[in-house]
């Protein structure tokens, strides 16, 4: 049986009522911890509201359906629920303690599992209308805490089950579920060569990979090349967006039309080399896109990969 390490202390949760919570606010977190015992079924976290009538978020984790739903109640009534499986190691799995963290951004719910980020929950009630923390269901040994966050996911207060590290010559093959973050180990650089071997799923809308200075998702990460291929976007013909963020906010976007070759359900091979000037973007053996460097290809340590695809390999190399 696994145990999640917590390095706050934390509250034992009174299952016979809500407890109330201090005023949530942009950077409030709040930790739960738990242990789902062999025969759970599925276990609720629920954001309480001033009026009875509204719960401003229902995280609901169906382990029986091997599914996630995330909602929220207004006036008594469910409003339209989101869902999502969760993959690998991220799972909930019986037996196990879990560690959620809920985090408040200016308009969101940012929600981590075990230390990494699993999904999101915009607003449809204001975040100072939260007044309690509810928890429900196969959720044993239950603790909780809230504070104060400046990085989210922090590594500090949960550190992540499967750390990821892609080194020069050392492909990776195992544990590559999608969204999936890695650390680079080598200065990215020029002569620097990325492979992602995968596959486009069947109904492909979209996918991206960034190349990114660290791994949080708040603050928003310092990207050096964010790499967008898109498919299904209303009457569009399929293209590539290339961009990069510094400085809060995006710079100029970049489309490259007519050059989207995958085939659903199939296999390919996408390579990104760092060139003197540029990164220039291969399919298989042909060129369909570059980009020319707005930040320096050494702040990389980290890539991001999140979308339709299924990932078999991923490889870096280095030639001069």
């Amino acid at each position: 049986m696994s145990k999640i390490r917590i390095r706050t202390l934390t509250s034992l949760y009174n299952a016979s009522k809500p407890v109330p919570l201090q005023p949530l606010k942009p950077t409030s977190a709040i930790v739960i911890t738990g242990y789902i015992p062999p025969d759970a079924l599925r276990f609720s976290v629920n954001l309480l509201c001033k009026n009875a009538e509204n719960i401003a978020l229902h995280f609901n984790a169906r382990l029986d359906r091997g599914y996630v739903v995330r909602n929220s109640k207004f006036k008594g009534c469910w409003e339209e629920e989101e869902t999502c499986s969760p993959a690998g190691h991220i799972a909930f799995r019986r037996n196990s303690y879990v560690h959620v963290l809920i985090f408040c951004t200016a308009n969101e719910y940012q929600i981590a599992v075990n230390g990494e980020h699993f999904c999101a929950f915009a607003y449809r009630i204001p975040l100072e209308d939260v007044i309690n923390l509810e928890i429900n269901g196969s959720l044993e040994d239950a603790r909780f805490r809230q504070l104060e966050l400046f990085i989210y996911p922090d590594p500090k207060l949960c550190k992540p089950n499967n750390i990821l590290t892609l080194k020069i010559d050392q492909p990776l093959v195992d544990f590559l579920d999608v969204p999936i973050t890695v650390d680079i180990e080598n200065e990215f650089k020029i002569g620097t060569r990325l492979f992602i071997a995968g596959r486009l799923k069947l109904l492909p809308h979209s996918f991206y990979v960034n190349l990114q200075k660290g791994k949080a998702i708040y603050p928003h990460p310092i990207i050096a090349l964010h790499l967008n291929p898109r498919f299904l976007y209303g009457s569009n013909v399929p293209y590539v967006v290339m961009n990069f963020w510094t400085n809060g906010s995006w710079g100029h976007e970049e489309r490259h039309l007519g050059h989207l070759s995958w085939m659903p359900g199939r296999d390919f091979l996408l390579t990104i080399r760092c060139e003197f000037e540029a990164y220039t973007i291969w399919l298989g053996n042909k060129m369909i896109g570059e980009f020319k460097h707005r930040l320096q290809p050494s702040i990389i340590d980290t890539l991001k990969i999140s979308g339709d695809i299924v990932l078999h390999e991923l490889a870096i190399t280095y030639s001069n």
